[in-house]
């Protein structure tokens, strides 16, 4: 049974908004309403309403503002606009601006609306669903709302993103959330350089012929082929090798790109999105970053902060991971205790998002009451720092390991070399001790 179509009304005027609530109701349309369109607009890539109705004096954001960047995120949805008797030249310019009808306040009657919204959902097709699971926007970019605004500016278009910050701020989620507000149809693609040895990355990236070398029994697409049509993430792209570099640099200059051991020259028309928790001009001071590359990828950056400078957020943030993993463990949420509320808070938080949602893993993994214990790293180390005690084998390797990763930047590479084992060995026991990062 289909669904009754939803409309989204933006309005600041409490008794106006009740009374369009109420009249759009009757007629069994699902409403949901916001008072400003910034609020909106965090929620419209996953609400995605047949119409939009919205006010054109609002505050902060105005109305004709909200119009411009909505239409961009719901390219599929019908606008309508309300604006103040008298005020005409607003509502003709809202429908230059991709509007399809508007309404003065107030209305003549209730009817003049039902008719308008009726007529317009008659005629609409409705939009076939994106098959990409739609990122939580309210908790990404919770606080975060110029950076939204920007994201917004630059999604629908095909420029090269650099994504910057420590590691576990969220980079991978960001790079899905501009695939998302992209429109693209084709497929969201990860490689992260850092996870695999340097031939690998090269015959993941390019793909291969079949005897292109031991071991390549048939011919296989590589990333960027897969990747045609929609978004292609290399996360950690500060640990390709330097001649993968040169190989990438031309895939960014003309799309085109030959798989190993092939002779045919292929094109792709994947967008980009790269990312790094390193300091890529520093990496092209010591000779171990391309400097042409570095200038072709950093067109347009954005640096995500570390989870310590959200702490206004982060009690809300950690509510929906909650959330999240209770039900991917077939768990029952339980709500944070007081003292685990003063915890957080009270925590540097050195993995970030990555280390947060580890330690709610584990508190609901043990929860055995009402609320949720949550202890963090700090905690533990001034627990065990009693006299003549004894740590565990596990715990100085988890203290090891962590203390490289900072001392490095989070740089896997460098840590396992730091530490004196096989990169393949860290990334067992980042597994291990559930340590992973994105």
């Amino acid at each position: 049974m289909p669904k009754n179509p939803q409309i989204l009304i933006v309005e600041d005027d409490p008794s106006f908004l009740n009374f369009l609530e109420t009249i759009l109701e009757e007629e069994g349309f699902e409403i949901k309403s916001f008072k400003d369109a910034e609020s909106a607009l965090l929620k419209l890539p996953e609400l995605k309403p047949e119409l939009v109705i919205t006010d054109l004096k609002l505050p902060g954001m105005d109305g004709i503002s909200f119009l411009e960047k909505a239409k961009k995120l719901l390219p599929d949805s019908e606008f309508i606009v309300i604006t103040a008797f008298g005020s005409i030249p607003s509502a003709v310019s809202a429908l230059k601006k991709g509007a399809i009808d508007y309404l003065t306040k107030p209305l003549s009657s209730p009817e003049e609306l039902i008719e308008k919204v009726k007529k317009i959902l008659k005629h609409k097709k409705r939009p076939e669903e994106k098959a990409l699971e739609v990122p939580p926007f309210e908790i990404l970019f919770a606080g975060l709302e110029d950076l939204y605004e920007k994201i917004l500016e630059i999604a629908p278009t095909s420029a090269t993103v650099l994504l910057l910050g420590e590691t576990g701020t969220g980079k991978s989620a960001m790079a899905k959330a501009i695939h998302f507000l992209s429109g693209r149809k084709g497929p969201f693609v990860e490689i992260n350089c850092a996870s695999l040895p340097e031939n690998l990355v090269e015959a993941e990236l390019f793909g291969y012929e079949k005897g292109a070398f031991t071991g390549a029994i048939k011919t296989k697409p590589g990333k960027l082929e897969l990747a045609r049509g929609g978004t292609l993430f290399l996360d950690e792209i500060s640990e390709m090798a330097l001649p993968i570099q040169a190989k990438f640099l031309r895939v960014l200059q003309d799309k085109s790109f030959e798989r190993l051991g092939g002779l045919e020259t292929l094109k792709t028309d994947a967008r980009f999105v790269v990312a790094t928790n390193r300091d890529l001009k520093k990496l092209v001071e010591e000779g171990k970053f391309r400097e042409d590359l570095y200038y072709r990828i950093n067109v347009v950056a954005f640096t995500l902060p570390p989870l310590r400078e959200r702490k206004k957020e982060l009690l809300k943030i950690a509510e929906y991971l909650i959330q999240k993993k209770a039900e991917s463990l077939g768990k029952e949420p339980r709500p944070l205790s007081e003292e685990s509320k003063k915890r957080l808070l009270n925590y540097s938080f050195p993995g970030n998002i990555r280390e947060l949602e580890n330690l709610i893993e584990r508190a609901l993994l043990l929860c055995r009451g009402p609320y949720l214990e949550i202890e963090v790293e700090e905690e533990k180390e001034n627990l065990s720092s009693k006299p003549n005690e004894v740590k565990s084998l596990e715990a100085l390797e988890r203290e090891a390991i962590l203390k490289a990763l900072k001392e490095t930047g989070g740089n896997k590479k460098e840590a396992a070399k730091k530490l004196g084992i096989a990169l393949r060995t860290l990334y067992y026991k980042l597994k291990l001790y559930n340590l992973e990062n994105d």
